[in-house]
């Protein structure tokens, strides 16, 4: 299977079209996986970043490349997914947890995107691929001093790959959605204090608190099922 006809005529599934509109464009290629990959591919790529290569603790898939991925999900043979569940993973996290497009929730056109953890609970991020890219470019800015994709780089650097990630980025996005990162990436990086469920407190560094994160993630990419969690296997 070389393209995403091919994937999509194999297991009986449709991809969404801002995603091949992303694979054409190449904003699916992160480049050759492996030990060398940070020093030798990633600096190629900060001046026309690919989707979401400053994102938040997140890997992009090649489908065509994970295409194995893709069917151990689809046909159940890692995961006990419950079969009234289709899903398509398309990326993952630093801990081998799956984004994927959760296409039995499909309505209207729009293909939920749903986070798959291998040992917890299944939740819903967005509607659709272009509010989840919306909402990963957001949660970036919350923990800036903690994300390596960063490390190393001065702040005056730092809004410089926001502003070269935003100018790869911005014809997928609503205009109201790139309006809103534009005046975020006006701010500078400062310090601030957040807590967790169990009262802790916490300090972190970043050009968005997580209280503005809800409340703009509320109201700018709210559906009926948005954060919902369930148990995938059931």
């Amino acid at each position: 299977m070389n393209t995403l006809q091919d994937l999509e005529k194999e297991y009986n599934f449709t991809y969404p079209e801002l995603y091949k509109k992303l694979y054409t464009d190449k904003m699916l290629d992160w480049g050759v996986e492996g030990p060398g990959w940070y020093t030798n591919v990633f600096p190629a790529l900060k001046e026309n970043p690919p989707l979401l290569l400053f994102g938040n603790d997140i890997e992009i898939w090649d489908p065509i490349v994970y295409q194995n991925g893709i069917r151990e999900i689809i046909n159940h043979e890692v995961y006990e997914i419950n079969p009234k569940y289709r899903m398509v993973p398309f990326a993952k996290n630093g801990a081998g947890d799956l984004y994927v497009f959760q296409l039995d929730m499909e309505t209207n056109g729009e293909v939920p995107i749903t986070f798959l953890g291998h040992d917890s609970d299944a939740e819903i991020l967005a509607k659709n691929l272009q509010d989840f890219i919306f909402r990963q470019l957001l949660e970036s800015l919350t923990e800036m001093d903690e994300y390596s994709m960063f490390e190393g780089n001065s702040e005056e650097e730092i809004k410089i790959l926001l502003q070269n990630q935003l100018n790869t980025h911005r014809k997928y996005l609503a205009p109201k959605q790139v309006e809103i990162l534009e005046d975020i990436y006006t701010r500078d990086i400062f310090e601030y204090t957040y807590k967790v469920s169990n009262g802790g407190e916490f300090k972190a560094e970043g050009m968005l608190t997580f209280d503005e994160l809800e409340k703009m993630i509320n109201k700018e990419i709210a559906f009926e099922k948005l954060n919902t969690k369930f148990n995938y296997w059931e």
